[in-house]
């Protein structure tokens, strides 16, 4: 199942259900109108939702419609709890971890532009593999953590070491996707078994180099459960895994495509043009 969140004018947005070959979308306020909702009773909305996401991909769906990335907020746009970890190696051991609070009040849509409130050589940015939890209690395991996995998605990280903006913020995917979205080849032991090509471009109409690639994410479910240690975890806490973020330098795009084994966009593409605040 794939879900995202269109704009409607309020903060936060339209739930809809996306086809797996992100194709087609149907509305999903009859079952419910904002993703946080299904968070908080997953049990009871989310198959549902299963049931009108497997209507939709039959081409059953009497309401479908061509689904567009540019109408995408976040698809979940604002998170109770957002919390990075910077990962120094593939082991994803402690001493390779450096974590902390993310703002989730203002998390950015796939195509929505950023604003840059100091010098360009000041921007730092990094991709993403994004994990939306449900409720777990003090103390919880590794395997107890895995199985609370709700949502999973991609993302770029943005940090402008500047004093108007010295914390960083959050871009995210077109969709995020239940782990059984992904073929029996494309997940594993609690991980990702999806690649992040980062391409920053120099201009709108110029050839982008070719992107970075970004190895599969760690196992999330010790990475949960430390998060849960001392305070457990709220339905809908985001944890944003990746590598340190690197300087981005004079560009006006950025784009960031999750590709599946196979070559797939199982996530749609993330496409970020970058605008320069006026100081007059």
């Amino acid at each position: 199942m794939k879900l995202a969140t269109y704009k409607d004018g309020s903060r936060d947005g339209q739930l809809v259900v996306v086809s797996s070959d992100l194709t087609t979308a149907h509305h999903a306020s009859a079952i419910a109108s904002r993703l946080q909702q299904v968070l908080d009773d997953w049990s009871f909305l989310s198959p549902q939702l299963q049931d009108l996401a497997r209507t939709l991909d039959e081409g059953r769906a009497r309401h479908a419609f061509p689904f567009d990335p540019r109408m995408c907020m976040a698809p979940l746009p604002r998170a109770c709890r957002a919390v990075e970890v910077q990962l120094g190696d593939e082991s994803g051991g402690d001493e390779a971890q450096a974590w902390q609070p993310l703002p989730g009040d203002g998390l950015l849509g796939a195509c929505d532009e950023v604003t840059l409130a100091g010098p360009a050589a000041t921007l730092a940015v990094a991709p993403r593999w994004i994990v939306l939890s449900g409720e777990l209690p003090v103390g919880a395991s590794p395997e107890q953590a895995l199985g609370s996995v709700r949502l999973v998605g991609a993302g770029l990280q943005w940090q402008q070491q500047d004093e108007a903006c010295p914390r960083p913020w959050l871009s995210l995917a077109p969709v995020l996707m239940t782990p059984d979205a992904l073929q029996a080849g494309e997940r594993g032991e609690g991980r990702s078994r999806l690649a992040l090509s980062l391409t920053p471009s120099l201009a709108p109409e110029g050839l982008p180099p070719a992107g970075a690639l970004v190895q599969p994410s760690p196992p999330i479910g010790p990475l949960l459960a430390r998060l849960a240690r001392a305070r457990g975890v709220r339905a809908g806490t985001l944890l944003a895994l990746g590598p340190a973020a690197q300087p981005l330098g004079e560009v006006e795009r950025v784009v960031l495509t999750p590709l599946a084994l196979r070559g797939q966009m199982p996530l749609g593409t993330l496409d970020v043009g970058l605008r320069r605040l006026r100081r007059d």
